[in-house]
């Protein structure tokens, strides 16, 4: 059978009812999870892979990347409206999106997000589709030097965001990259900074940071804000507004350069969303000529980065059909999901069942454009909680906050350190510390630390190793730009001496 008779029975089996429930339902358990803080896409991911045990493997699938392809969505609701991201990867999203809904624009803001989420996703896909073996093997030939190289490109391409001292966002940065140290080395398995506590040794679970920076720390300063909100004010805001063509037209370089991050990035085994999204931001505020903006609600930064988190999702799925590698948390649990039904992912899956590939690759299609409706359904649920007023919506938030950060490893201790990152979100607010670069640092600092300690085991202990390799040289030279970028700017606004 050719593509285009494959594309069409793909079609067919994913107009299935029952191909087609499973979207719809994983969409909706996707959204809800990727809004909540503390429930991740990737948990709801591995609390409904048990339940697929019993069904087909194409439903099962596209089960598993509705649930998928929404909660990396979704994330973003809870930040554009409260500040507080549902998941790491919508972290540089909130950082507009907010400040968008400050200004009045909380449901263009949503509607912007759920339109470039659900662009980003169903262009990769489509790629996904075209692409798929050629890109895979681009992908495979990266070592840990070209991971390496992307994690200090995401570093640097960012560390700046949002802040007006490039002192302070360091700090921050180092303090997020040494949180990141505590545990066991997962190279040489070496305890570091445990004080005996076994529960240290697991190291601090990056989600308690975020809800206690984000969840807990906002909530404390918005209650220290003496205000009259009116409920009425927000009922114009319970909804998401669509924006028109124009709107994205003018998007459109953003748009289509979060798709390439998405996608290269995605495609990279380990690398995933949330790398994806930092590194798109980034390089959206480089070649910005205002990237004064960024940080302050410019829609540039929330199309970039919103179209970068879906777009990963088709490159994070390529290794997974093509060369049975995942390239994300979410598509290793697919993977799993495969090989329950004794299915081999890989370029065999090709030859031996084509058909459930396509219905796979329609059903991804279908599932971003059916995100639209869902999101616009999701987002006006959580937009009418504006209207709640803040000292009820701060006790339930601070009460969900409570229960997901207990629900990670049922531990109180964990509550304990959310509560202290709480109150230190608080006070770097009350002291105009910038946070991003302290979470940046606690989630990408891990990623950098093994990636370099695993190049320089494998070449010998030889710091050349990230030099002589092309792709690895390429990506430290971007970034080294991207470090130069603001001095130049700096050195050209100087005042000449005469």
């Amino acid at each position: 059978m050719g593509g285009l008779e494959l594309l069409w029975s793909g079609l067919v089996s994913a107009l299935a009812p029952i191909n087609l429930a499973m979207v719809t339902l994983g969409l909706f358990i996707g959204a809800l999870a990727g809004a909540l803080p503390g429930i991740t896409m990737l948990n709801a991911i591995v609390l409904v892979l048990p339940f697929t045990y019993g069904m087909d493997m194409v439903p099962s699938l596209l089960l598993l990347i509705g649930i998928y392809c929404g909660g990396v969505y979704a994330g973003s609701i809870t930040g554009i409206l409260f500040n507080i991201p549902g998941d790491p990867m919508n972290v540089p999203t909130t950082w507009e999106g907010f400040k968008l809904n400050k200004k009045g624009y909380a449901a263009k803001a949503l509607g912007t997000a759920v339109m470039c989420s659900a662009i980003g996703g169903f262009l990769s896909a489509l790629v996904m589709v075209l692409v798929a073996p050629p890109f895979a093997r681009v992908a495979l030939s990266f070592s840990s030097a070209e991971y390496f190289a992307v994690v200090v490109l995401g570093l640097v391409s960012v560390v700046t965001i949002g802040t007006t001292s490039i002192g302070s966002a360091l700090i921050c940065l180092f303090i997020g990259m040494f949180l990141g140290t505590i545990g066991v080395d997962i190279v040489y398995c070496v305890p570091r900074f445990t004080f005996g506590w076994q529960l240290m040794e697991t190291g601090i679970e990056f989600t308690i940071v975020l809800i206690g920076l984000f969840a807990i720390g906002e909530v404390l300063d918005q209650l220290c804000v003496k205000r009259e909100v009116q409920v009425e004010a927000f009922r114009g805001q319970a909804k998401t507004e669509l924006p028109g063509f124009r709107h994205f037209w003018g998007l459109k370089g953003s748009i289509l350069r979060g798709l390439g991050a998405g996608m290269v990035v995605g495609a990279i085994p380990g690398a995933g969303a949330t790398v994806a999204s930092f590194v798109s931001y980034g390089i959206e505020r480089q070649v910005s000529k205002t990237p004064h903006l960024f940080g302050t609600g410019h829609w540039p930064g929330l199309a970039a980065s919103e179209t970068s988190i879906n777009g990963s999702t088709g490159g994070a799925l390529i290794p997974l059909l093509t060369l049975g590698i995942p390239g994300s948390g979410a598509t290793a649990v697919m993977l799993g999901a495969f090989l329950l039904h004794g299915v081999q992912p890989g370029p065999l899956l090709f030859e031996k069942s084509p058909h459930e590939v396509y219905t796979i690759f329609v059903g991804t299609l279908l599932c971003n454009l059916i995100m639209i409706l869902i999101g616009v359904i999701v987002a006006r649920f959580f937009a009418y909680l504006m209207m709640v007023p803040d000292k009820i919506l701060g006790a339930f938030i601070i009460l969900f906050s409570l229960i997901g950060a207990f629900a990670l490893r049922n531990e109180m201790a964990d509550v304990w350190f959310m509560a202290i990152f709480g109150v230190i979100g608080f006070f770097m607010r009350r002291y105009d510390l910038p946070v991003p670069p302290l979470v940046l640092g606690l989630i990408l600092g891990p990623l950098g630390e093994k990636y370099f300690q695993t190049a320089m085991a494998a070449s010998g202990n030889d710091v050349t190793v990230f030099f002589t390799r092309p792709i690895s040289a390429g990506l430290l030279l971007a970034s080294l730009g991207f470090a130069l970028i603001p001095l130049i700017k700096k050195l050209r606004k100087a005042p000449v001496a005469v």
